[in-house]
Order: structure tokens, then C-alpha cells, then sequence
């Protein structure tokens, strides 16, 4: 089974209770807010039906089990399946060499592989193993993804939802709900590179017909590019031409570290997997806007860039704003899973 295909199921199973409404239902927690969404396939190959998309702002981790009921109650999460998609900080991304054992085994030998990797006690871990496919080139050594995280923080995490009355059935990880919402994208077929901006960090992957091939974490986010854009002009910040430039060094130094995490990223795809160039680069729209950041990235990476709207993905009733789909994003790809199975 080509367990990163998007009929996979992404990550810790762990009930399975009977659904009473259609469409699986998506939450994501943030630092900010909690966003739920819940989406529907359409029929005759049309465009799914998005049929919930809410936000609900917290100024504060107190407000957190009391909204959290609340929003089940409004939106009925008791009564179907809901992913939940698992914070950024609460697990461990590992891209290590996939031990030659028999799939029975594979599990156990990769908890003894990774257990310098963590920071935390392997005993303690709850681990996920992705393979990637494509990997065909002799004399390399074939590579999968391990995903690793506390026991306790994702009993933690299982508890605060159930205590909530949400009918929990999964818990998926970030990459993978963005996985979910490429594989939608006219240009995966050929391959496509999708870029999400978060408050603190980025996530660059790779898609290539439903099938996540690379994902890359960058330590840059928008509050950082905010930030930059609003430096003061330094004295020597000219173009090349000698014309004073309209985008902040620092902002402009920012960019650069992200053209080339990508273009390195780029590199890796093409060889590794043996694969063709990427069609494009789609950006997931931004919570608040920053100035010249679409075009210097399209300006200096060599392939078509875009920014992502999920109107033209989806069937809605309502327009989604870029604000809105920023903070939905994660739940509306974990509401895309299609397939229930557990490794």
C-alpha cells in the first residue's frame, strides 16, 4: 500500500464510532483560535463541496475547553467523524533511512533508529511511518518519513477534544492536510511545490498526482516578514542599477533564504526521485498581506508562481477571504482525508 497516496490515512488512529452526519469534519488548534471546517465530495467529478468554515478567535489558553464544546455543539461534532489536526510543536518530522526489515518488524527497528533523534525518552513516543515512493536509484539509500510524538501530549490532545463531546477519529499532522488540498490543484498532476507562510514558521512540499513526495519545514514565518517590512530603509539599500530599492534589506534578505530553501528543495526533488520539474510554485494566501513578497518570489525562482484560492477548489456558499482561508487551511485538509485505514 502506498501509504503516502491521498487515500491514506495520515496519522494515530485510535476509535471508530458511527457516524450520524455526512462529510468528515476538520479542527484545527491554534494559538489564536480554533477553526473547524467540514467538506463534502461532490458527485461526477466536480468540485467538493465545502460545507463549513468557521474561526473562532481565543485570547487566551483558559478560554480554550469551554470555546472548543461550544463550537462542537454549534457545528454538531458529536454527531459524524472528525480529524483533528496535530499543533506544529507537538511532534517530530524525521526523514531517516528506512531500515531493511521485514514490514512486521519495521516499526520496532525504526523506534530503535530514531531514539537519539528525539528529545524525549522513545519509551514515551507514539510513532507513524511514511514511505516515499520513486525511489528507484541504485547505490542510494531508500528514505522514509517518521513521525514521533508524546505519548501523553497526544493523550492530552485525544482527551481535551472527547471531553468536549467531539467525535475524534484521527489525528493528522499539518503536511499531510496540505497534502490534501494540492493533490486538488490543477498543476499536481505535472507536480507542484505549495508554500505555506505561517505566524512563526513556513511548510514547503512537494505533490506530484495525490502523492506527497518531499516536505521541508523553513524557520521563517509572517510575523518575521511583518517585521521586516517595517524596518527603516537602510542608507546602502540600492538595486542593482543604482535606484533605490522599495523593499526593505531585510525583508529582501528573508526572501532570499526562502528562494533558496526552495530552489534547494527543488534540486532534491528532481534528483532524488528522479522526477521532472515541478509545474509551478502556489502560495497559500497569506493571513495579512506583505508587500512584494509574491512578486520577488516569482521574480527569482524560474518557475510560474501563484497564490492559492480555495474558492476556485470548492463549492461554498459563502466567498472566503484570504484571512479565512489562512486560518481554515489545516482544517479543511484534514476534513479532505478520504480513506479511514490504519497502517
Amino acid at each position: 500500500m502506498n501509504i503516502y497516496s491521498r487515500r491514506r490515512l495520515p496519522l494515530f488512529s485510535f476509535l471508530n464510532k458511527r457516524a450520524r452526519i455526512d462529510g468528515l469534519s476538520g479542527i484545527a488548534l491554534r494559538d489564536d483560535g480554533i477553526a473547524v471546517a467540514r467538506a463534502g465530495t461532490a458527485a461526477g467529478g466536480e468540485a467538493p463541496h465545502l460545507r463549513l468554515c468557521d474561526f473562532v478567535p481565543l485570547e487566551g489558553d483558559e478560554q480554550l475547553p469551554a470555546t472548543l464544546s461550544k463550537l462542537g455543539k454549534q457545528h454538531h461534532l458529536e454527531a459524524g467523524e472528525c480529524s483533528s489536526v496535530a499543533a506544529h510543536e507537538s511532534f517530530s518530522l524525521l526523514l531517516i533511512e528506512a531500515p531493511q526489515v521485514e514490514s512486521s518488524e519495521l516499526k520496532a527497528a525504526v523506534r530503535w533508529q530514531i531514539k537519539e533523534l528525539i528529545d524525549f525518552h522513545i519509551d514515551d513516543a507514539v510513532i507513524d511511518v511514511f514511505d516515499i515512493p520513486g525511489q528507484q536509484e541504485r547505490g542510494r539509500p531508500k528514505l522514509m518519513y517518521v513521525v514521533a510524538a508524546r505519548t501523553r501530549a497526544v493523550q492530552g490532545h485525544i482527551d481535551l477534544l472527547e471531553q468536549s463531546g467531539i467525535n475524534l477519529q484521527v489525528i493528522d499532522i499539518p503536511e499531510l492536510a496540505l497534502r490534501n488540498i494540492a493533490a486538488l490543484l490543477p498543476e499536481d498532476q505535472a507536480g507542484v511545490a505549495t508554500l505555506y507562510i505561517g505566524p512563526q514558521h513556513s511548510m514547503l512540499i512537494f505533490t506530484r498526482q495525490q502523492t506527497l513526495y518531499l516536505s521541508r519545514r523553513i524557520e521563517m514565518g509572517l510575523e518575521q516578514l511583518l517585521n521586516y517590512a517595517n524596518t527603516p530603509a537602510e542608507e546602502d539599500e540600492f538595486t542593482l542599477d543604482g535606484e533605490e530599492s522599495s523593499m526593505p534589506a531585510a525583508l529582501q534578505r528573508a526572501l532570499d533564504n526562502i528562494v533558496l530553501e526552495i530552489q534547494r528543495s527543488m534540486d532534491y526533488y528532481e534528483s532524488h526521485f528522479s522526477l521532472p520539474p515541478v509545474s509551478g510554485l502556489v502560495i497559500a494566501p497569506l493571513e495579512q498581506s506583505v508587500p512584494g513578497v509574491m512578486g520577488y518570489l516569482g521574480g527569482n525562482l524560474g518557475v510560474p508562481v501563484r497564490t492559492l484560492d480555495l474558492n476556485a477548489l470548492f463549492e461554498s456558499e459563502e466567498v472566503l477571504s484570504d484571512q479565512r482561508q489562512s486560518q481554515c487551511l489545516f482544517a479543511i485538509g484534514a476534513a479532505l482525508r478520504e480513506e479511514r485505514r490504519a497502517l
